[in-house]
């Protein structure tokens, strides 16, 4: 029994032992690094099924599977490093809100979790991009959309580490481009999927709804956050953690459920699938191969060309035996 006790107390999380937040005054506990990593496998799980359920379908419909396989393998990396308590970096407060035993210094230093911006770079455009397909949008206009995505990111990214109040300068560019992006949708892509019909149509209008009314709850996280100071670092990974659950894992697979219920066809995605031309195999037990056809081909090429070439003589002697 004391064994098993023994076995118990060595188990459990250790990420902040050996990881420890060196150089923070605000960092998270253990109970936020255990509800980072029970996200990191929700989508670990959800990845895993996404995988399974794309090699059932065949090579020309996977393309909708990878809209929702790449960010939640990029979220599952993202949130295990967080759990880890890695990829954060010291920076002092803005607001002197909280204090602690171990503060240094007057406004205190905060954990920025560079590692969360990093993950939605890699994450954040692919809602944009199964909305984008709804309407077979034009490529140059799905870059226009994700580049203003990225910008979003990057705004956010440089907010976060930046000490003085322009930080609430790379905040608005942020903010900007996410409404950027959400006018472009509302525009350009509501009415390109009029033309598919009105259920394709109803549920565009569906998804774009809950997609910006989630995205636009970011700001209010980061205000609360990394910009106010407000809560605590354990609140914030929660907040964030029921966003991106809901934004980058739930949302993408209800985009999948209703376009396969849909149909590809209807959405106008079934010409999105590769395509290939490929030279016929040889039948069984036949000993020639693709390779020897083509020789073949290419020496009766040649045949013919010499035919040609002897054309001029054959004429030649056919005139001088008509004079004699």
């Amino acid at each position: 029994m004391s064994e098993y006790l023994d076995l118990v107390k060595r188990g459990g999380n250790a990420a902040l032992r050996i990881n420890g937040p060196a150089k923070a005054d605000f960092h998270i506990t253990n109970r936020g690094s255990d509800w980072l990593f029970t996200v990191f496998c929700i989508y670990t799980f959800a990845c895993i099924v996404a995988i399974l359920l794309m090699f059932r379908k065949p090579a020309n419909e996977r393309f909708v599977y990878y809209t929702i396989i790449i960010p939640y393998a990029c979220m599952a990396v993202n949130y295990f490093t967080m759990a880890s308590n890695l990829g954060w970096a010291p920076v002092v407060a803005l607001y002197n809100r909280h204090r602690v035993s171990t503060q240094t210094t007057h406004l205190g230093t905060r954990q920025i979790y560079y590692s969360r911006l990093i993950g939605w770079f890699l994450a954040m455009p692919w809602p944009v991009i199964q909305m984008s397909l709804m309407g077979k949008t034009p490529i140059w206009h799905i870059i226009f959309n994700c580049f203003f995505t990225e910008l979003f990111v990057i705004g956010y990214l440089v907010a976060c580490v930046v000490h003085s109040t322009y930080k609430w300068g790379y905040y608005t560019f942020g903010t900007a481009s996410i409404i950027v992006t959400l006018i472009s949708l509302m525009t350009t892509t509501k009415n390109l999927t009029t033309r598919l019909g009105a259920d394709v149509t109803k549920i565009f209008t569906l998804m774009f709804g809950l997609n910006a009314f989630l995205w636009l709850i970011y700001p209010i996280c980061f205000g609360l956050s990394e910009g106010g100071n407000v809560i605590v670092p354990d609140s914030e990974h929660i907040f964030y953690g029921i966003l991106d659950l809901i934004y980058l894992c739930f949302l993408p697979a209800v985009w999948l459920v209703m376009v396969t219920y849909v149909g590809l066809e209807k959405m106008g995605l079934d010409t999105l699938g590769a395509t290939a031309d490929l030279d016929p195999l040889p039948t069984v037990g036949s000993t020639t191969s693709v390779a020897s056809k083509k020789s073949d081909s290419s020496s009766a090429g040649d045949g013919e060309e010499k035919k040609k070439s002897k054309l001029p003589l054959n004429k030649l002697k056919k005139s001088k035996k008509a004079d004699k």
